[in-house]
């Protein structure tokens, strides 16, 4: 095979192991950035999560570190609300190609002037974690009820949480629903989605069988075990579901269709004009009320 004939064979190869990095991996090329990350929201948005999350990160906390089933090094990070940890936290769960202090600095006034220590930590490929993969909630369930274990383990069998996840982190808690300790006292998952499957047949078009069958051969999952249909059904938690109806990358469709599969005490907060994850942005008054009752109820 000569010169040209290689290079015009390897062009396709490389251009699809790209996608499939971009899709699955911490790192990426700078081509895909530059073609494919887009701004999902306003400037002010970003203003504000980036000057709360400098703030968290400035904040007193404890760091704790773990390893993944699949020997990975994960980082976790607790602020208490006091002097001394209490019995009362919330466990901030962040998403897809995020970090602790992106999701939980615009939460930490809001749960800590109600008295809970906050709990959150770099999922498995993000952040100061190791690996190099996203597991689109399969490892990131698993890695956040060994988190649960732990805080048991250092905190006392009676403390009280609240799981709270964003995104890709919506998913995770929702994946988790039915097999959390009696110390969950309630799920909230905002902007989760129900199937990963869907949402990245829609991005990925004709790619989608290729890269399903790449990351069943290189990360060791199916995007099939994604699904909380299932897990939301066995639960035996309440849930708040609270979704953006203008967000375009987890679609406002899927929230209803989560809401509907709860089969417990439910409530949900929609957000008229929200996008992905905006809602504490857009409306922080709802959401504290609604949180609120669930704590007055639950807590």
């Amino acid at each position: 095979m000569n010169k040209a004939l290689f290079f015009a064979a390897a062009i396709p190869v490389y251009a699809v192991l790209d996608v499939y990095r971009f899709v699955f991996w911490r790192s990426r090329s700078r081509l895909s950035t530059l073609l494919l990350d887009k701004k999902g929201h306003a400037e002010d948005y970003y203003e504000r999560r980036d000057s709360a999350a400098d703030r968290l990160r400035e904040k007193m906390h404890i760091r704790y570190t773990i390893n993944s089933d699949r020997g990975e090094t994960l980082q976790g990070f607790y602020y208490p609300a006091g002097k001394k940890p209490g019995k009362k936290l919330v466990f901030i769960v962040h998403g897809y190609h995020s970090e602790h202090a992106e999701t939980a600095g615009m939460f930490y006034e809001l749960y800590n002037s109600r008295g809970f220590d906050i709990f959150t930590c770099d999922n498995t490929a993000s952040g100061e974690s190791g690996g190099s993969i996203f597991g689109y909630d399969v490892f990131e369930s698993s890695d956040c009820l060994k988190w649960l274990d732990f805080l048991r383990s250092e905190f006392g069998e009676d403390i009280e949480v609240i799981l709270h996840g964003f995104s890709l982190g919506g998913a995770t808690v929702l994946k988790m629903s039915d097999r959390c300790p009696d110390c969950v006292k309630f799920i909230v998952s905002d902007s989760g989605f129900i199937d990963a499957r869907e949402i990245l047949k829609a991005q990925l078009g004709p790619l989608y069988g290729i890269m399903a069958g790449l990351n069943r051969f290189i990360a060791g999952y199916d995007l099939a075990d994604t699904d909380v249909s299932e897990n939301i059904k066995n639960s035996p938690l309440p849930f708040l579901i609270v979704h953006g109806t203008d967000d375009k990358t987890v679609p406002f469709s899927m929230a209803p269709r989560i809401f509907g599969l709860c089969p417990n005490d439910k409530d949900c907060l929609y957000t008229e004009g929200a996008k992905h994850i905006e809602t504490i942005h857009l409306a922080p008054m709802a959401y504290e009320e609604k949180l609120d009752k669930f704590i007055e109820k639950y807590l």
